[in-house]
């Protein structure tokens, strides 16, 4: 990899981005593991292997949102449409051609450049790529405390407006939403802890990044809550308005898990 010091900027050629990233169906929130075969300046070319642990099946005219920057002549795009798919016997893998139409300014200074073929860390703004990192997985726990946090409000919420009777509710809350909320929790001490881990590293000789196990950081990051769950107790206006509201903040926690596998390329 060759460093610019006079931009500040360290690159990776995409040949070496190997793991997996993480990408959503815009219909049902879903999340996929993806990886990144070839782009141009208008789409990108994805396979989603079986061997993958979060698999799903993309169709034609999908509109999907793979959360990476990818950036050509300034300009960032991460959503689009599925412009076709394929079944490749050879790499056991649906390969998908993804139409990028919808621009966006970059969170962090992490992207894939179209004019180069290269992952860019612009580090012109950060002291050390260590500042960017912790800033990464302090946003990943901030975000997971959010959902945590807006779910336990909800809950109360839904209390007063579900089609259940109080009884009913109280089960559901108990066997459904509590379950959820383990998990959340569950989570957001893993990230927590990793965060705290790398805090105590900042400054001194040792790899954060090789605190990170990236399948397990995945893990932590991926969706505990699935809105068809709740479909059987609330109205769909009530669940489109306030349970997509949690949908969007998952959203951002898939950019910052991107921008974390990016920097752990760097690490192998």
């Amino acid at each position: 990899m060759t460093t610019y010091d006079a931009r500040h900027e360290q690159r990776l050629p995409i040949e070496s981005a190997i793991l997996p990233f993480l990408g959503s169906r815009d219909a049902d929130y879903q999340p996929f593991q993806y990886i990144i075969q070839d782009f141009s300046q208008n789409g990108v070319r994805i396979a989603i292997p079986s061997w993958v642990q979060s698999r799903e099946r993309l169709y034609k005219e999908d509109q999907v949102n793979l959360h990476l920057p990818y950036k050509f002549k300034n300009q960032s795009r991460n959503q689009g449409k599925v412009a076709w798919e394929k079944w490749e016997n050879s790499e056991s893998a649906q390969v998908c051609g993804v139409a990028l139409d919808t621009y966006f300014p970059e969170t962090y200074p992490v992207f894939i450049s179209l004019d180069t073929k290269e992952v860019i860390v612009d580090l012109a703004h950060f002291s050390s790529l260590e500042k960017l990192i912790l800033l990464v997985l302090k946003d990943c726990v901030l975000l997971k405390k959010g959902i945590l946090i807006y779910l336990e409000h909800l809950s109360s919420y839904f209390t007063r407006v579900s089609t259940f009777k109080r009884e009913e509710y109280a089960l559901f809350r108990q066997t459904v939403i509590n379950d959820i909320k383990a998990g959340l929790e569950k989570n957001l001490a893993y990230l927590n802890e990793i965060y705290s881990e790398a805090l105590n590293m900042e400054g001194e000789k040792g790899d954060i990044l090789g605190l990170l196990d990236i399948d397990e950081l995945r893990k932590s990051i991926e969706s505990e809550l699935y809105i068809e769950l709740f479909t059987s107790v609330l109205s769909f206006e009530i669940v489109n308005k306030y349970l997509t509201a949690l949908k969007v903040l998952e959203k951002k926690s898939y950019n910052n898990y991107n921008t974390l596998a990016m920097l752990y390329l760097q690490s192998l």
